[in-house]
């Protein structure tokens, strides 16, 4: 290899070497090429052009932040929710009320006994009906007027109608029924021989 050309190479391989390493130390941010290309607008141009500078567009300061696009209907949903959840107690409040006990009113009063001859006339009217019906009417009436109807129908009848009856009502229905009828009026003709 003739000298010159060594000389070349040991200049040239260096120098190589130094702008290589220069170039990756600006692409990293180690260099700081956006104060240099500030101040000298041709090395500016020539960085931008080797890809190490952008110019940043200039931010323009607002005084206020912008307004939330959707805070009407934020605020609209805030609102639906609060009147939900207003109605959601209203209702669980309603339902645990009508799940209490009811209290008897204390009145000076009792009311009179029903006739015997039309708890007669109601049981067997009641045992000429679907025991599905039947069910559906007594569980809207008292104990004390099942039981005193129930006395008098048909014990098939009321088999029927206590299998249909929620299972703690028939029970308290059951123990009642063991009980005593209290007057002795005979049971409809249905069960007569």
């Amino acid at each position: 290899m003739p000298k010159s050309m060594k000389i070349a190479v040991a200049v040239l391989m260096p120098l190589v070497v130094i702008v290589g390493a220069m170039y990756g130390l600006a692409k990293i941010g180690v260099l700081p090429v956006g104060r240099f290309a500030e101040k000298n607008k041709a090395l500016g141009t020539v960085l931008k052009m080797a890809g190490l500078y952008r110019p940043r567009p200039r931010a323009v300061q607002s005084a206020a932040p912008a307004p939330d696009p959707l805070a009407g209907e934020k605020k609209e949903l805030a609102a639906q929710r609060a009147a939900l959840e207003q109605e959601r107690a209203a209702l669980q409040a309603q339902r645990e009320a009508q799940q209490r006990p009811q209290p008897v009113a204390q009145t000076a009063e009792r009311p009179a006994p029903p006739d015997p001859k039309n708890i007669a006339r109601l049981a067997s009217v009641y045992e000429q009906m679907p025991p599905e019906t039947v069910t559906r009417i007594f569980a809207k009436l008292p104990n004390d007027q099942v039981i005193a109807l129930l006395h008098r129908m048909d014990e098939k009848q009321v088999g029927q109608i206590l299998a249909l009856l929620a299972p703690d009502r028939a029970a308290r229905l059951t123990v009642a029924l063991a009980q005593p009828a209290p007057d002795s009026t005979p049971r409809t003709a249905s069960n007569t021989p």
